[in-house]
């Protein structure tokens, strides 16, 4: 939009203009604002955030968007949370990131709010170059330089015949994200407490407006269905709660999320305000639609509140209007600019490299973590690690090796997840051909051309770094994005306790499979704003020997790549959790993030530890709360020991660590030593197969019942994955019963049939004819020819389970009575049981899955 008289004077007033300043508000009088006159009684305001100079991607689409909405709603301004600029795809990157900014300017953009990323090129890159190119006011209300505000904190922005205070804020957190060399002497301040400021000022101005919008560069963690509040964090709660009750509306941005809704206006009861982040990239246009009520309020209208997708938009339909056309125009021209540069090949790939894609975007296919269908996203889950932001690490450390480089050589590389902003796919975008790796796609996955610098730490500060990882900021206080998973190069393996308290998650750290040496120094390579404790990664600015290479990371990464040919994404995991719980006989070692979130990663099944020569392993599943892990039994000793963590299938994924094991000691009152297969009993416990009772007991001469016999089989099995039906599978057996996932499992497998009147009577006790045929189904039913003649005198060749019987006899599980009885009717006992499971594992009879 062409800014207004009203807006060129609203900033004339903030920027502090002494005896101007003091006129101005005379003349047109200070308080509560007035309406202006002759406006309208409806407004939309239309809003972008996160844009990152997607100048070839979505541009049209979201020009077409805006001026479709606002052919439909005279009364609308376009606004912008931030990030505008930074981090922008390949076209938009090579000319300075001015063609998005023309762009922005032929859309009319009305206003917007600094992003973190505005200040990629420091201070005053953004506030000569870039705000002298853009037709827009920049705002930032918490942001001084040698203690002077030099950006606008608010602007008045036309909207057809309604007048729209905008005052807007960028993340305080901005420091750490972004190279502190480019901001000596500039502050960022409380975004809530300077937009609250600026409100008064603005109040204070006399100047006329007619609805107030807060764009806040900040935002949730999360996003959330349209009409619910995202889970709230400390940082958004802060927004949402802490802003003046005079603010009608309320636009987010940073965290490339999604939402909209109605948040409570604090302190006026009964009263809401639209709440709104948009994603990022152009995806969607937020469009809040307020409408004047007879009590002089603006309220919103909710059916006309919404994001609005721009995917698909009716391109033909848009041309020739005059904005959209400029705006196509300079999106083309900048496409055709940067082209031929982008087409150069600089490698090229075997598979997918790609970020993390969080359950929201991806799951497992046919066992292949895989995009789900319409997902539009490029992943960028920051708390999950991957094969590409560990790729980057690498090519760091690759980088400083070289012979044409002449610096310190680097053993250690360390990639920031916000750095990575694109993936390596194998089909092509073009006309490049399957795997071809373009200038274009290679820039874009590291687009701020960061210099890269090498820094020593002690292994002591290492592991420290790597604790940052949960994260705080300088006063202490978790940010909005609590978790960031470095890029960690390949040599680099880590073990954590996600359970522990903030400083000790890191349980242990290995460098080129030996044992991280606290005292000893170890060179890093990195993006210089994350040396110099950029993210939050705050022991990075205690290094020393610190130098900047000279090398850029893009540069890095595209030699990297042309001598890498044929890359294969690498699935292996840096770090483990690793927790351990005391168990009876032995010790639970709870084993976390072996899976892989990168496009083609395969699902893992299987966890297994060794320890002293010994292997143990559990399936690797998911828990009620979504997290994958395998809970692994031990059964040694307690102490020290070592141990080492694999995956199946294989990723590569091997970390070697100390463990220390702890185990409480079998024992139950009724079961003393000596006693007749009590040694069974102590090693079925210990192997978690049987417990006992909550009095200390065992009852060993109890009978086994059915719905026992399942849980002892289903936890010799290893507890595997159960798809539970929407209906039991039997009429006597309900969802919330003991055992019941153990019982739909032994059914689905095949194990047991139940009766033909559709029970399976879990309280009836199992006779010894129908376990032996309850083992024989789990071991597979192994071949084995009908015996002409039983191996029991009361067992006939004729008789139900006869087969099964002779088979659990020629194994050496059961032995019958010494007067050559087997018994079929007689109930199984608790102890007998016991024996039956321990002979099973010494034969090394095992479950064969149906």
């Amino acid at each position: 939009m062409t800014p207004s008289v009203s807006r060129r004077l609203a900033r004339r007033t903030a920027a502090g203009l002494g005896i101007a300043a003091v006129s101005l508000t005379t003349f047109l009088g200070a308080g509560v604002p007035a309406l202006a006159a002759g406006t309208g009684d409806q407004v939309t305001l239309l809003n972008i955030n996160d844009f990152h100079g997607r100048i070839s991607s979505t541009a049209k689409d979201l020009a077409c968007t805006v001026v479709t909405e606002e052919k439909a709603a005279p009364n609308s301004a376009l606004l912008s949370a931030g990030d505008n600029i930074g981090a922008s795809e390949f076209a938009s990157y090579i000319d300075d990131d001015n063609p998005t900014i023309d762009y922005l300017n032929a859309l009319g953009l009305g206003a917007s709010a600094a992003g973190n990323h505005e200040y990629d090129k420091g201070y005053d890159d953004f506030t000569t170059r870039v705000q002298e190119r853009a037709d827009w006011p920049y705002l930032a209300a918490n942001v001084t330089k040698d203690g002077k505000a030099t950006t606008d904190p608010y602007a008045i922005v036309d909207a057809g015949d309604v007048k729209v205070a905008v005052v807007g804020a960028v993340t305080q957190e901005t420091p750490g994200l972004t190279s502190p060399a480019g901001l000596q002497g500039v502050e960022f301040g409380d975004p809530v407490d300077g937009v609250n400021a600026a409100i008064e000022e603005l109040k204070a101005s006399g100047e006329q407006y007619d609805v107030l919008a807060v764009e806040y560069h900040e935002g949730s963690s999360g996003s959330s269905e349209p009409g619910s509040a995202p889970t709230p964090t400390p940082v958004f709660t802060h927004l949402i709660d802490d802003t003046t009750a005079e603010a009608d509306v309320i636009f987010t941005a940073h965290t490339h999320q999604s939402y909209v809704y109605q948040a409570a206006v604090p302190g006026e009861s009964g009263e809401t305000r639209p709440v709104v982040q948009t994603g990022s990239y152009g995806e969607n246009l937020g469009k809040v639609t307020l409408e004047k009520a007879s009590d002089g309020d603006w309220d919103v209208v909710a059916d006309a509140t919404a994001l609005v997708p721009t995917e698909g938009a009716d391109l033909e339909a848009c041309a020739g209007d005059a904005a959209y056309d400029t705006a196509a125009t300079i999106a083309d021209d900048a496409a055709a600019a940067g082209a031929e540069a982008a087409k150069k090949e600089v490698g090229d790939i075997d598979t997918d490299v790609t970020t993390a894609y969080a359950p929201d975007g991806a799951e497992y296919v046919d066992g292949v973590w895989t995009k789900k269908k319409g997902y539009t996203g490029r992943g960028d889950d920051r708390g999950s690690s991957s094969a590409l932001s560990d790729e980057l690490a690498d090519s760091m450390v690759w980088a400083t090796q070289q012979d044409s480089y002449s610096g310190d050589r680097a053993t250690i590389g360390v990639m920031n997840p916000g750095g990575v902003r694109d993936n390596l796919a194998y089909a092509p975008s073009g006309d490049e051909g399957n795997g071809v790796v373009t200038y274009g796609e290679a820039n874009n996955i590291v687009p701020f051309v960061n210099n890269l610098s090498t820094t020593t730490l002690t292994g002591a500060q290492f592991e420290d770094l790597l604790e940052e990882q949960w994260q705080l900021d300088a006063d202490g206080n978790v940010p909005s994005r609590g978790y960031l998973q470095l890029g960690l190069s390949g040599n680099v393996d880590y073990t954590f306790d996600e359970s522990a308290a903030q400083g000790e998650h890191i349980t242990s750290v290995s460098i080129d499979g030996k044992p991280l040496d606290p005292k000893a120094s170890y060179s890093l390579v990195a993006a210089s704003f994350l040396v110099a404790g950029g993210d939050n990664f705050h022991t990075f600015a205690k290094g020393t020997n610190t130098k900047d290479t000279g090398l850029l990371d893009r540069d890095a990464w595209i030699s990297y790549l042309g001598k890498h040919r044929g890359l294969k994404a690498d699935y292996s995991q840096r770090g483990i959790g690793v927790q351990i719980t005391a168990g009876t006989g032995s010790s639970i070692v709870r084993l976390t993030g072996l899976e892989s979130r990168s496009l083609g990663a395969p699902q893992i099944s299987t966890a297994t530890l060794e320890i002293d020569g010994e292997t143990f392993s559990a399936p690797y599943k998911q828990n009620k709360d979504g997290q994958w892990g395998a809970d692994v039994r031990v059964t040694l000793p307690a102490g020290e020991h070592e141990g080492t963590v694999t995956a199946v299938p294989v990723t590569g994924t091997s970390v070697t660590f100390p463990i220390t094991l702890e185990t409480e000691p079998v024992s139950f009152s009724d079961v003393p030593a000596g006693m007749q297969f009590s040694e069974d009993i102590t090693w079925a416990a210990a192997q978690g197969y049987v417990t006992g009772w909550s009095d200390g007991t065992y009852r060993p001469l109890q009978d086994v019942n059915r719905d026992a016999m399942a849980a002892f089989l289903y936890r010799m099995a290893g507890e595997p994955a159960v798809t539970l039906p929407e209906t039991s599978p039997f009429t006597d057996v309900k969802p919330t019963d003991q055992h019941y996932t153990a019982i739909v499992w032994a059914q689905q497998q095949g194990i047991t049939t139940g009766w033909s009147d559709g029970t399976f009577r879990p309280t009836t006790p199992i006779a010894r004819d129908a376990m032996a045929a309850f083992l024989y189904r789990y071991a597979g039913e192994p071949r084995y020819s009908d015996p002409v003649k039983g191996p029991f005198e009361d067992v006939s060749a004729s008789r139900k389970y006869a087969k099964e019987i002779a088979w659990l006899q020629s194994t050496g599980i059961s032995t019958g009575w010494s007067d050559g009885t087997y018994r079929p009717l007689n109930p199984m006992k608790r102890d007998a049981m016991a024996a039956f499971m321990h002979r099973m594992d010494d034969a090394g009879i095992e479950y064969v899955e149906d």
